[in-house]
């Protein structure tokens, strides 16, 4: 995942999208994740969450986006 401040939403966003739009689940499984910056940040989230775990891991991700405040 790259950086880059308000990335982290999108990508959280795009994860999001994704997952709720493909008729196949499994193919978001991941075995490596990586980030910088913002990236890092979702990396972190993410690797709190087991592998076939990923509709909580994204509800994690958006919710945690959307409760950040200026």
């Amino acid at each position: 995942m790259s950086g880059g401040g308000a990335k982290g939403a999108y990508e959280a966003g795009v994860l999001y999208g994704l997952y709720n739009n493909i008729p196949d689940k499994k193919t978001m499984a991941y075995d490596v994740v990586t980030g910088v910056s913002a990236g890092s940040i979702n990396t972190a989230a993410v690797i709190l969450f087991e592998k076939g775990d990923e509709q909580n891991m994204i509800n994690f991700l958006s919710d945690t986006w959307a409760s950040i405040v200026n």
